[in-house]
């Protein structure tokens, strides 16, 4: 065999404006680090920011423009660039982008080393695009693995900070704990289907049988393929703090600076939700496996619609609350996620394919939603050191009118229900309920409502503490002693108000014009920038 042929034989065949995306990520974290080896002069390390806000937007735009083939399989079938995944990469990078324009004050005011913090920045976005993105299990398992330890070292990165250091290891540990499940329920799939490939999956669970190397075919064994999707699950449910996986979530925001706890928010879901949504897309093309895995998605909705909000009710710090309010909020999108998988035993063919598009589509617009409302909550949080005890937002509306009003937003679009005129978040809850009604999931609709009117207690009590409780001399000092431990004004502050004005028009234009965001998908489509 010749040396080319042993070339063509050996090396991949991917078309490099295929992967562009992924190689704009690279070669902007490769520039982070040689301008912080650049760092004994003081310039280099004041353009950091600038590199790694500039490779997210780069990546944005190369997203934007179409370099992927849409809705093919490409790079030796291991991506595919659909709708939900395309969307959902965006939307991490700007919860990324969010984490640079936050990071110069943290960097500046606790002395935390500037290359290692946006570099690793710049890795938990391509970890999550690349997540995304995934149709092939052991990519998406790396990918999770990049994302995943580079946000464990961004939670525990303030090294003068016992509260971050404990936040840091019990998020490692119990991170290394559900990657072991993951990647054991990717060992008992590929060895009931002999693919890691989730296209070839799907093949092989439709025809229900699997071809053996040595000719021939063996019927497929189902009790391995239920095995392995409940570990690969299980280990998911740790990444998206699902209950009764989510005990580490409340430890981990509160101990974790903002600027991670909004990627730990926003970004590792967006990405854990769109390879989910892949893979029971695959495996739902089985009826036995669509009957079990139902009651078990189910269940675990249904668990943390309950727990997440309940625990919310008692907390008095602002980070645990949102924490558990999060856990709730993917409750919902577990929802929507069961409905995804009971929906083949319902439907077939063009049907089957319109309902899986909108409920695909609801998910995403919730995930979109949430990022923004999180973003919004926790970055004005950031801003007025409002990140500890909730008695410091007394009579906040008197000392700072602006921020109390843009935490009122973010709160009451939480909600999701009852509040005129729409937000995203109602807009979000409303596509996602629906779905459920529509394919007979009634019961579970009706408690995620209730849930939702359960989670306005403790979200609209922030309002009424901000709004009308009297300001008191302790609320004051005990806000601007939080302000004082977490940073000192600095210029990223006005990048950071931009940011969240930003965010508050998202909520109200999403939520009268939700359609806008599918528009944008099929520009996306049609590669308009090309």
């Amino acid at each position: 065999m010749t040396t080319l042929a042993l070339i063509q034989a050996y090396v991949p065949n991917i078309h490099p404006a295929h992967i562009m995306p992924f190689l704009v990520m690279l070669v902007g974290a490769i520039l982070c680090l040689i301008f912080d080896a650049m760092s004994d002069k003081q310039g280099s390390r004041d353009l950091l920011p600038w590199v790694a806000g500039s490779t997210l937007v780069a990546t944005i735009m190369s997203l934007l423009i179409g370099f992927m083939p849409y809705n093919r399989l490409f790079a030796e079938e291991t991506f595919r660039a659909d709708t939900f995944s395309v969307l959902g990469s965006i939307t991490i990078m700007l919860a990324c982008l969010l984490a640079v324009i936050m990071g110069p004050a943290l960097v500046s005011r606790r002395n935390i080393p500037s290359g290692e913090f946006y570099t690793l920045i710049v890795f938990v976005a391509f970890g999550g695009m690349t997540m995304a993105l995934s149709n092939e299990l052991l990519t998406a398992f790396i990918a999770l693995e990049i994302m995943s330890l580079s946000l464990y070292v961004l939670t525990g990165i303030d090294r003068r900070s016992s509260r971050a250091s404990e936040a840091a290891f019990k998020y490692f540990i119990l991170g290394a704990f559900a990657s072991a499940f993951l990647v054991l329920g990717i060992g008992f799939i590929f060895g009931a289907t002999h693919t890691t490939h989730l296209h070839e999956i799907a093949a092989v669970l439709g025809e229900g049988s699997v071809d053996l190397v040595n000719g021939g075919a063996a019927a497929l064994n189902p009790i391995w393929i239920f095995v392995g999707f409940a570990l690969l699950f299980v280990g998911m449910c740790f990444k998206l703090s699902l209950a009764p996986f989510h005990m580490w979530a409340p430890d981990v925001y509160e101990g974790a600076n903002t600027p991670t706890v909004v990627m730990i928010a926003t970004s590792s879901k967006i990405a854990a939700f769109a390879l989910m949504v892949h893979i029971v897309a695959a495996l739902a093309r089985w009826d036995l496996f669509a009957e079990g895995a139902t009651y078990l998605v189910g269940f675990v909705a249904l668990v943390s619609m309950i727990w997440g909000n309940l625990g919310a009710l008692v907390q008095s710090n602002f980070k645990r609350m949102m924490a558990y309010s999060s856990v709730a909020q993917t409750g919902y999108m577990a929802l929507a996620l069961m409905v995804l998988i009971a929906l083949p035993g319902q439907l077939e063919g063009a049907k089957l394919a319109a309902a899986e598009e909108a409920i695909k589509n609801a998910i995403v617009l919730y995930l979109v939603g949430y990022t923004v409302m999180s973003a919004l909550a926790l970055g004005i949080a950031w801003l007025i050191g409002g990140e500890g005890h909730m008695a410091g937002y007394r009579g906040l509306v008197f000392r700072n009118p602006i921020a109390a009003t843009g935490m009122a937003v973010a709160m009451f679009s939480l909600v999701g229900i009852g509040f005129t005129p729409p937000t995203i978040g109602f807009m979000g809850k409303f596509y996602l309920f629906k779905e459920a009604v529509q394919y007979n999931f009634t019961a579970l609709a009706a408690i995620a409502v209730v849930t939702s009117v359960i989670s306005a207690f403790y979200y609209l009590n922030l309002v009424v503490t901000m709004f009308m409780r009297e300001e008191t001399e302790e609320a004051g000092v005990r806000l601007a002693c939080m302000r004082e431990q977490t940073f000192r004004l600095a210029s990223s502050d006005a990048l950071t108000r931009v940011a969240m004005a930003s965010c508050t028009a998202l909520i109200f234009l999403l939520g009268f014009f939700p359609n806008s965001l599918f528009l944008i998908a099929d520009a996306i489509k049609e590669g308009f920038l090309r």
